[in-house]
Order: structure tokens, then sequence, then C-alpha cells
């Protein structure tokens, strides 16, 4: 009888590993004493707290220049963010209240502040703020470790090949990682933007996360299978098996090879029309991946990363200006920054008045702005300052409704642009701004629209969702999230038409765009510039490069005769496999 068991959650390197299980003990169960101090002792107890955080922050410094040499500086942050958070002059002080006030030992008062802070980010399953919370318990774990005298890591003798399991890797478990035998991580928790996923990529190790139940269903030495394709663990799997996931890493590999050849070839159709690729980028970590598939420029940068990463604190116009720059500096062609969109399920308790019952639909993005106009100014003119030393820097705002509010949003641009013009500073005055298609509203008025604005950029994913009435994360009627509902594909055609009308670019960022089941469709709707995650670009380009415009166009046009869903994602498919080589194979494609 077969021990085997599968494990289902979200792969982050797609390639596979095998090895023997090496579990990581859970850190954040470490006991905590408690205990009073003698009045007498308070200083001394607050000098053991001051002196557990001056070694903490130079085992971090320490692990820091001891990576230096192999991690590049943009991963080396995370370390950064630790030393900044433990340098946090609340942070510390209301520690020290504590012993003072209550009378109780550095290690109990130290865990009782972070708890606080963790409370902050409580009920937000955004990744982002996960990554705040592993930040903080990280933190703790390293200074009441401290207090006690309490190793962090265990002692590992790697021998063979390692497969990693652990709740989540933090940051101080990073030096395990610099091993050659360690050729997996599978953890319990984590997504794709925690530091587990981000190290796992800077160091091309196959992982996948959000296991759920890892550390309790595999043991220490356990032959394990990590598929970061799939996103699939295999626990004890057969001796046949292996051969298998062996033969799938060495194609994995010859695919790689084949797309990277294919990313150097032009984005042009079979009957000459050219088409921009572009790239959708939200972290540092994904820039060489730009290079790596040729995009030509950034069609979609989401700048809630230098937010949230400054979370609970808010960025300066120093800092939002240095961090477009460095950008910048690694892309070829333009750069498209959307200005800020945390809200709804990205909100964060600092700055909002208070929690929402439908944060999706409340106060987000473009009406966040207009409300917090001293948040919103501050990022606009980081982006400002750096237009104007480099022009290929463009601006774009989301969650636009109607012409009031973009009538709103361009006046406070002006005023800003005319405040920096006062002070000297060198702006773009022409700098182009766009507005994200994403409500219903807004598809349906863009010939309005597009009067004030130089682009649009549709954004499939909540106009989807928005126009079919579904939350596609809700597994109960996610089956109802349909790209090729009749209602979306008039939508996306009428906004094209408009577009085309007014004279104005317009792009595509959602998945749609990355979705090669839809790359006819929408060249067939006018579509000429495609942004998406960097591994999707030569894959799309694969589609346009073996299709006629005339095709395309013909397939539009029957379609949107059709009256279903299911109707039309039966035509457009079989249409692709007639037009598109290997088209199936090209469906399931992860790089």
């Amino acid at each position: 009888m077969s021990n085997r068991i599968k494990l289902k959650g979200t792969g982050i390197v797609p390639d596979v590993a095998i090895g023997k299980a090496v579990i990581l003990e859970d850190k954040t169960k470490i006991v905590i004493p408690y205990y009073n101090i003698l009045k007498n002792h308070i200083d001394e107890e607050v000098e053991r707290f001051l002196k557990a955080l001056d070694k903490t922050k130079k085992q971090i410094e320490d692990a820091k220049d001891n990576l230096n040499s192999d991690l590049k500086s943009d991963h080396l942050s995370i370390f950064d963010t630790h030393l900044l958070i433990l340098k946090d002059q609340s942070l510390v002080q209301k520690t020290i209240n504590l012993i003072k006030e209550r009378f109780i030992n550095a290690e109990y008062a130290f865990k009782e502040v972070i708890k606080e802070l963790i409370g902050k980010f409580k009920g937000m399953d955004d990744e982002y703020f996960k990554q705040r919370r592993e930040d903080l318990e990280d933190i703790a774990t390293r200074v009441i470790a401290n207090l006690i005298d309490k190793e962090v890591n265990k002692k590992i003798d790697f021998r063979e090949d390692t497969i990693l399991v652990s709740k989540v890797i933090h940051p101080s478990d990073l030096s395990i990682l610099y091993n050659d035998k360690v050729v997996g991580i599978a953890t319990d928790y984590g997504g794709v933007t925690t530091h587990t996923s981000i190290i796992a990529k800077a160091l091309n190790i196959p992982t996948v996360v959000g296991l759920h139940n890892a550390t309790k269903v595999i043991v220490d030495g356990d032959i394990v299978i990590v598929d970061g394709i799939e996103g699939e663990v295999i626990v004890k799997p057969q001796e046949s098996e292996k051969s298998v996931y062996l033969e799938k890493h060495q194609k994995r590999l010859q695919l790689e090879k084949q797309f990277i050849e294919i990313a150097k070839k032009p984005s042009i159709t079979l009957d000459g029309e050219e088409i921009r690729l572009l790239a959708n980028v939200e972290l540092a970590e994904e820039l060489p991946l730009l290079k790596k598939f040729k995009a030509e420029g950034v069609g979609l940068y989401r700048s809630e990363f230098i937010f949230l990463q400054s979370a609970p604190n808010l960025p300066s116009e120093e800092e939002h200006y240095n961090f477009y720059k460095k950008l910048c500096a690694q892309v070829k062609g333009e750069v498209i920054i959307r200005t800020l969109d945390l809200g709804g399920e990205k909100f964060f308790h600092e700055v909002l008045e208070k929690d929402e019952q439908n944060p999706v639909l409340g106060l987000r993005a473009v009406r966040f702005c207009l409300k917090r106009k001293d948040i919103f100014r501050t990022q606009l003119r980081g982006i400002l300052r750096l237009s104007g030393e480099n022009e290929k820097v463009k601006i774009m705002f989301p969650l636009i409704s109607g012409v009031d509010e973009l009538k709103e949003v361009i006046s406070f641009l002006e005023e800003v642009m005319d405040e920096m013009k006062k002070e000297g500073v060198k702006i773009n005055e022409n700098i182009q701004k766009g507005i994200m298609i994403e409500v219903p509203s807004a598809a349906e008025i863009p010939d309005l629209l597009a009067k004030y604005v130089d682009f649009f950029s549709i954004g499939t994913n909540d106009l989807i969702q928005y126009t079919l009435a579904i939350d596609r994360n809700n597994d109960k009627v996610n089956y109802l999230y349909q790209p090729s509902h009749p209602a979306v594909i008039r939508m996306l055609n009428k906004v094209m038409e408009a577009a085309k009308k007014s004279g104005i670019d317009v792009s595509m960022c959602g998945e749609m765009a990355g979705n090669p089941k839809f790359t006819t469709l929408l060249l067939g709707m006018g579509l000429r510039k495609f942004s998406m995650t960097p591994p999707s670009l030569p894959v799309i380009k694969s589609v346009l490069r073996n299709v006629k415009i005339s095709d395309c166009e013909q397939l539009l046009k029957r379609v949107l005769s059709m009256e279903s869903a299911s109707q039309i994602e039966k035509h457009i498919i079989a249409v692709n496999h007639k037009l598109i080589p290997d088209y199936d194979k090209l469906t399931k494609i992860k790089l």
C-alpha cells in the first residue's frame, strides 16, 4: 500500500526538483517567559532589551554582508527593511514604556508591542500585508531569541539533494538557502510577493508555496518532488514518477531555450502588422525577465509596492522619485506608472478612517487619492520630477468612472505641475496621461473620456468581474468569470473603436492580454499594444507571428454575432487550432 501524498499550492519557480525533506522548525512557537521586574531593576531590564536590539541589528548586517556577493541589491533590501523596523523609535519606546509601566520582562513586553503591530494587518489577505506580518514575526523571533540566548536556526547537515519544508521561509533562514544541496522549497504559507517567493526566484530554486499542511504531512527524510510548474508537491512518490518528473525538468529547460530565441524575433504578423509587447511589473525582481523576454517597455507599473514597502509609514517624494528612476534605468522603452490603487482588498489602516464592508467597491484608487490629496500630491511630484529627466515616463490613473471624476484628477495634476514650475523644478509639461478602462461606466463612454487623455489601458480583470457582477476569487461563483461573455466582447470592441476614432493609443494590461486563447480576437478588434507578465511575452509573440490580421478580423465579425460565452469560446479555440501551429502546447506553457 502506497503512502504517496499529493499537495496543491502555488508554483513560484516553474521547474522541478527531487530530494529528501528537511523540516525547518516553527520559530514563532518559541516559548516566551513572563515575569515581573523589581522597580530597582527596571533600568537593567531596559538595558538588556537595548543590547538585544543591537545584537539583532549586527546579526542582520552580518547576514547581509555575507550574502552580498550572491544577492542583488534589490533582494538585499529585505534586510534593510528589517533594520529600519528595528531602528523605529516608536517600536523601541513603546517596549520600554511597557517594561516601566507594567514592571514586566523585556521579552514579553516586546512580544506585546509586535502583537499590536501585527494586529494592524489582521484580516488583510493581500500578499503584501502577509509579507509585513512575516517581517514583524521574524524580527520578534530574532530579538526574543537573543534575549533568552537561544539559537534561531537549527544546524543542518546537507549531504544530499534537499527539499526545505517550512511554514514560511523567513529572511533569517536565507543563509540556509545558499547551499548547493538545497534544490527545492515547499511552504505552508506564502504567495507570489512574499520573501520566500522573491528569494526563490532570485536563486532559481523550484518552489511551491501556500500548501497549508506540508509541515504536518511531511517528515524529515521523506522523498519529495517539488513541481513549481503545476504548483504541486508529491510526497513519497513511486519510483516510476521520479523519472517522469526528471524528464519534465529537461523538457522545461529545452522549452525555455526555444522561447528565448522566439523572444529575439520581431513582433509582427504574417501580413506585416507590427505589434508592441510590453510587460506588467510589480516587483524589482521581475525586471531581469523584461530583458530576457525582450519586452518593449512597461505597460503597467503597479506603484502600490512602494507604498506597501514603506507601510505603515508613507513614502516621501524623494523615495518615489528614486524608485521610479531606478525602474526606468533598467527598462527599454516607455514606462507607464499607474498611480496608487490601494484600497479595496489592499487597504491599510494607517491612512483609512475605518474598515469598509465592501472595500473593492469603496474608497480605493483615485477615489482614495482625491480624498487624501497629501498622499496623491507626493506621488505625482515624484513622477513629475522624473518626467523632467526622462520623456519615456507616462502616468495612468486607475478606476476612473466618469468625466467629472477624470476632470477633477486632471485639475489636481495641473495644480501640482503649476506649483512645481513655480518652484523651478524641471518637469515634462506634456507628460502623456492615460486612464485604466476597468469600470463598466467608463467602458460605456470611451468617446467622452478620450477627449481628456492621451491613451487608454484596458484592465480586463476588474472590468469583467464588475460587468458580470461576480467575485473571481470566490470559488462558489468564479465559474461565471467569463472573458468570452458577449457583453465583455462587445464592451471591449466598443472601447477599441472609440480609441481609434478619437486618435488615441489603446493597450490592454489585464490577464486577457497574456492569454494566447484571446490574442487573435484582440488583434481583430484592433489591439496593437499588449502588456502582460514577462514570461507570457514569447507565448503571445508565437501566436501573433503565425496569424494574419484579416483572419483575426473575420473571427471578430463572427464572434460579435454569437449569443453565449460557451459558443464564443468554442469558436475562438477552433479558429486558433486552424491558424496557429502547436496551439494546445502554447496554452499550457509556464515559464
